[in-house]
């Protein structure tokens, strides 16, 4: 008999007699038919063309992951590019704006009245010189030639 320990207490383990305990056959090899014997070389073997086929198709999926990296690689540089350019574009538009800005500022409204009148000898349209226009649609209109009935 054996004990095991648990705890604090010692426990029996009881074994099974010998006549309860099952014992393995042994089986003796049965023979097999030269038939069945060819079938299972034949199938634990590969043929020279399917060992062609599968280095084309293993050959094929290296090249399209090659090709598909290739391309990731390639839409991410250019998406790295365009937002580069974005970048670009904006601090050129605020340039710009700026740009704009400074020369609005810049610009007396009055002095360039004050130039037309005294230096250049304008003078603001009269009445008669003032021809009207209606036009059909609501749309803009464009002079390629004199409006007739003016003297100019």
């Amino acid at each position: 008999m054996r004990y095991e320990e648990d705890g604090n207490a010692v426990r029996k383990i009881e074994e099974p007699w010998p006549e309860e305990r099952p014992e393995k056959r042994k089986r003796a090899p049965r023979e097999v038919s030269e038939r069945t014997k060819r079938n299972r070389i034949r199938a634990e073997s590969m043929s020279a063309g399917y060992v062609l086929f599968l280095s084309l198709v293993c050959a094929a999926t290296v090249f399209l992951c090659i090709h598909y990296l290739q391309l990731r690689e390639t839409l991410t540089n250019q998406e790295e590019k365009i937002a580069s350019m974005r970048t670009s574009l904006s601090n050129l538009q605020a340039d710009n704006d700026a740009s704009y800005r400074q020369v609005i500022a810049g610009i007396d409204v009055n002095d360039i009245k004050a130039t037309a009148i005294n230096k250049l000898g304008m003078h603001y349209a009269t009445e008669s010189q003032i021809k009207y226009y209606d036009a059909a649609d609501e749309s803009y209109v464009r002079q390629y030639v004199s409006v007739p009935g003016t003297d100019s």
